[in-house]
């Protein structure tokens, strides 16, 4: 899949739909056949390229059951009030 390719493609597409105010029948095949082509070589091959275990890849908690500094308390309030992740805590 060349990425350049694609995002070329779609500026374009993105261009004349602008330009024209309505997507033409041609960008519209043109669209259908990009998103064929990625799903077609993402069946293809490029899932055996993918790590069959992720897990050395994923960051590690660390969890030493130590209590947690004044820092980390704030930063967990804050966490808990816009529900974001804990790593960012730690």
């Amino acid at each position: 899949m060349n990425i350049k390719k694609i995002n070329s493609k779609l500026s374009e597409i993105r261009d004349n739909t602008e330009e024209n105010e309505y997507i033409s029948e041609e960008d519209r095949i043109d669209l259908l056949s990009l998103v064929h082509e990625t799903i077609t070589e993402a069946q293809a091959g490029e899932k055996d390229t993918l790590p069959k275990n992720i897990s050395p890849y994923l960051p590690i908690a660390n969890n030493d059951n130590k209590p947690l500094t004044t820092e980390q308390k704030f930063r967990l309030r804050l966490m808990e009030k816009t529900g974001t992740g804990s790593a960012s805590i730690h």
